[in-house]
């Protein structure tokens, strides 16, 4: 599950466009993640699709709407998104976009921290960020909504939560937009640090996990 990420700003992630369709590596500036602000569903969101002319940033809004749900529908799971009978079938066959982010959010399976709000305890929460900070998230969408796939943890993430977005790595997003793009729905290859938060968690160390399987033929492990 992926409830909470750190968005990019609009016009930094144009900038990242930019580099991505000249084939520049993209050059996290040291100002870009102090700009960032929180996420959640329901949040208006700057992303990235394809389009005829290469890619574009278009601004939409997290979560699908449901008839007679309340709420949203914010996460789509990999393993049953193109069955036949699923809701997000359509989106994951033909519309498919990337969101940048610096970071996402996942719950501690057990461990708890005190909330500052109400002094409760409340499931601790663990930041994941890439080594270069900015990574993708793999969404899909409907008119102006999205959603975030999610896929089975890998090592990073699995001794907090039991599903994890799908993390995509810069030069892998050709390959999202392509036919090809459930061969991106495994993310073990994908090296993530963990970071508890919380005003209790200052001495808590940060938990790393570097790839723990070559990755596929033509792709790269870390940026």
């Amino acid at each position: 599950m992926c409830g909470h990420f750190i968005m990019v700003p609009r016009d930094v992630i144009e900038l990242i466009v930019r580099d991505i369709e000249i084939e520049n590596h993209v050059n996290v500036m040291p100002d870009w993640p102090a700009r960032a602000t929180d996420a959640y569903p329901g949040s208006t969101v700057p992303l990235v699709v394809p389009c005829t002319e290469g890619l574009r940033v278009a601004d939409m809004t997290w979560g699908y709407t449901v008839s007679g749900k309340s709420g949203v529908v914010f996460n789509a799971r990999s393993e049953t998104a193109l069955s036949e009978t699923s809701m997000w079938r359509d989106s994951l066959l033909n519309r498919r976009c990337a969101v940048p982010a610096f970071g996402f959010f996942e719950p501690h399976k057990t461990e708890t921290s005190i909330s500052e709000r109400t002094g409760k305890p409340i499931k601790r929460q663990y930041r994941f960020d890439g080594p270069r900070r900015l990574l993708f998230l793999a969404g899909i969408y409907r008119n102006d909504r999205f959603s975030i796939m999610t896929t089975a943890p890998n090592a990073a993430v699995e001794p907090v939560h039991d599903r994890m977005p799908v993390v995509l790595l810069e030069h892998e997003l050709p390959l999202w937009f392509s036919p090809d793009f459930e061969h991106l729905f495994d993310r073990t290859g994908i090296a993530l640090a963990a970071t508890a938060q919380g005003p209790d968690a200052t001495n808590m160390p940060v938990i790393a996990a570097r790839p723990i399987k070559p990755a596929a033929p033509g792709q790269q492990a870390l940026w």
